[in-house]
């Protein structure tokens, strides 16, 4: 077969994914540069490559075709917390999760661009300054790409390298309630807090089949979530993937579930930790590397 004809079968495959009436729109806001994806003029997701805390982050997430955000950016109980985000807890004993000057992330250079097959591709270098001086660094790369259904997949490729001392990477100690269930500690990580009660429901389920709650603390290589919008009763199927390259792979989940939470508002928060269980040590010049993907497909 020539290569003209390999083109041409080439040409044919993209025309068949991408109908004449295919609706995305992928634009940049000058302003803040937020890189923001719609479809038949419904946000479908938003990349912001900046913020106060120097964590870029996604939001809002959504329901494909429904412009219904399933993330939350600043809840009140947490306004740390910024939708899809990722956030070490503590670097040689430094908080970084939570509002701290010992701790500060800052985005040492980012190049976020778009192609004409609709994706994104953010490139970036991070510093991780515990105490002024510099722990950790990041080379991250995010990609993001959308079906003409509105369907999403956000791949993103971190590797952190130890600077001149040792970085120790470790989470609040984790603890089990009296049902012998994960209930506090253990977050870091690559995270997705999600939407308060009432506007959606949630069913988690990791790929053995644990739900909820039970599903914390647990290792596996997916992590399923069902979000149901209560306004239109459309549904989306979630699914996080740990990367079998991952270092601790398959990796814990932190996972939050509970309904009547911050007064009935619920408290969902899902993401994959390495150091749920136990910190993670690099020394001086060392690197790990983590990469994961996140799945939105309406049901």
């Amino acid at each position: 077969m020539t290569f003209r004809l390999h083109a041409a079968l080439a040409l044919a495959c993209l025309a068949a994914q991408c109908p004449a009436d295919d609706t995305r729109q992928l634009s940049t806001d000058p302003a803040t540069q937020t890189a923001a994806m719609t479809v038949a003029g419904q946000t479908c997701w938003a990349y912001c490559p900046s913020s106060p805390e120097g964590k870029p982050f996604f939001h809002p997430l959504a329901i494909p075709g429904t412009g219904e955000a399933f993330t939350s950016h600043r809840p009140a109980d947490h306004t740390w917390h910024l939708g899809l985000w990722f956030s070490w807890k503590f670097i040689n004993g430094v908080n970084f999760w939570e509002p701290d000057t010992n701790g500060v992330t800052r985005v040492l250079t980012q190049d976020v661009t778009t192609g004409d097959d609709k994706r994104l591709t953010a490139t970036a270098t991070l510093a991780y300054l515990a105490k002024g001086r510099e722990a950790l660094r990041e080379q991250r790369t995010v990609r993001v790409a959308t079906a003409p259904s509105g369907n999403y997949t956000i791949e993103w490729d971190s590797t952190f390298t130890a600077q001149n001392t040792e970085a120790v990477l470790s989470a609040t100690p984790s603890k089990k309630d009296k049902d012998g269930l994960w209930a506090t500690g253990g977050y870091a990580g690559l995270t997705l807090r999600l939407a308060d009660s009432p506007a959606f429901t949630y069913a988690f389920a990791n790929a053995e089949g644990l739900a909820d709650v039970r599903a914390c603390g647990e290792p596996s290589p997916r992590f399923e979530i069902t979000a149901t919008s209560q306004a239109s009763g459309a549904r989306a199927k979630i699914t996080f993937t740990d990367h079998p390259e991952n270092p601790r792979h398959p990796t814990p989940w932190f996972a939050r579930h509970s309904t009547t939470a911050h007064k009935g508002r619920g408290y969902y928060l899902v993401g994959p930790s390495m150091i749920f269980h136990e910190p993670l040590v690099l020394p001086p010049g060392t690197s790990a590397r983590f990469r994961y993907t996140l799945a939105v497909e309406r049901l």
